[in-house]
């Protein structure tokens, strides 16, 4: 029973490899009805390297500069087995999406100061300050668009509030 089964997996193994080759996986379909042979090819040859960046500005001093949030984690080894901040990355990303889309919609820009979006990255922005030891009360927030690991080379911003008051 034990052959039965090591051969089986090892066959799928095998198979799985060949599957990734493009000339052999339309004559492996034939052979794959249930499509049960995985596909890597969301692996593109220049995968999509744009990143958004959240930043701040106090608007109560004149001489404030833009100040980056930090949302993304530095990469560990240990990610790859525990990553806590996964869903917090994965949560920023998507808001940030949603709040674009939004934003974009919108007849009268105005109302995206209700948007649930909206409200989440002035919660996000108001615990950093609440844990950094700010009490600023008046801050304007842009999302920017970057790229780059090491050296980031922000592209365009994409999103910039006007002021707004925070209760901290």
């Amino acid at each position: 029973m034990n052959y039965v089964v090591i051969g089986t997996l090892a066959i799928f193994f095998i198979a799985s490899v060949f599957y990734q080759i493009k000339s052999l996986q339309k004559w492996m379909k034939v052979f794959n009805p249930f499509n049960l042979l995985p596909n890597y090819s969301f692996f593109a040859p220049k995968p999509y390297v744009n990143d958004y960046r959240l930043a701040y500005k106090i608007v109560s001093d004149e001489t404030s500069e833009w100040v980056e949030i930090p949302i993304y984690k530095k990469f560990k080894l240990i990610r790859v087995i525990w990553n806590p901040f996964k869903y917090y990355n994965k949560g920023m990303i998507d808001t940030t999406n949603f709040l674009l889309k939004e934003f974009h919609s919108l007849e009268n820009k105005n109302f995206i100061k209700i948007s649930v979006n909206y409200l989440s990255i002035l919660m996000v922005i108001s615990a950093y300050l609440k844990q950094e030891g700010l009490s600023e009360k008046t801050i304007q927030f842009a999302i920017l668009s970057s790229e780059g690991g090491e050296t980031v080379k922000v592209k365009n911003v994409v999103f910039a509030s006007s002021h707004q008051t925070l209760n901290i």
